[in-house]
C-alpha cells in the first residue's frame, strides 16, 4: 500500500503561498479592470504586487498568531485586553505599512485610492481564500 502522509510545514506553507499569491493576482486584476480602487501599470505589476501583497499578508497573520499564542499563555483582563488590542492593532496598522511598501517597490506603477481600499482587497482574498479552503476540505 502506498499511503501519502500528510503534507509537512514547508509543503503547506508552499501551497498557502502559491495559492494565496494567485488568489491576489486574479482579484486585484478585477478590481484593476472594474474599480478605481486600484489601477496597476501591467500584468507583470499586478503579479509582483500580488507576491508583495501574499507576503505582507502571511507576516501579519503570522504576527497576530504570536499574539494569540502569547495571550493563550497568560490568563485575565490584561491578556484579554493585550489579545483584543494586539490583534486589532496589527490587522489596522499593516495596512500602512502595506501602503508604504507599495509606494515604495512600486511607485508611479501602482496606484491605490486610498486606506479603506486596500483593506477592502485584502478582506476580499482573504474571504475568497477561505472559500477555496472550504471547499477544498468538502472534497477531502
Amino acid at each position: 500500500m502506498n499511503q501519502e502522509k500528510p503534507p509537512g510545514f514547508k509543503q503547506r506553507l508552499f501551497r498557502e503561498m502559491l495559492i494565496g499569491t494567485l488568489i491576489y493576482s486574479v482579484v486585484i486584476g478585477f478590481f484593476n479592470d472594474y474599480t478605481n480602487i486600484i489601477s496597476t501599470r501591467s500584468y507583470s505589476i499586478t503579479f509582483a504586487l500580488a507576491i508583495v501583497l501574499q507576503l505582507l499578508t502571511f507576516l501579519a497573520i503570522y504576527i497576530k498568531g504570536l499574539v494569540v499564542k502569547y495571550s493563550k499563555k497568560h490568563y485575565g483582563k490584561k491578556a484579554k485586553a493585550i489579545l483584543i488590542f494586539g490583534v486589532w492593532a496589527i490587522s489596522f496598522f499593516s495596512k500602512f505599512v502595506f501602503l508604504w511598501v507599495i509606494s515604495l517597490l512600486f511607485r508611479e506603477s501602482v496606484e491605490i485610492s486610498g486606506f479603506v481600499n486596500i483593506f477592502v482587497i485584502v478582506i476580499v482574498m482573504i474571504a475568497i481564500q477561505k472559500i477555496i479552503e472550504t471547499i477544498d476540505k468538502k472534497l477531502a
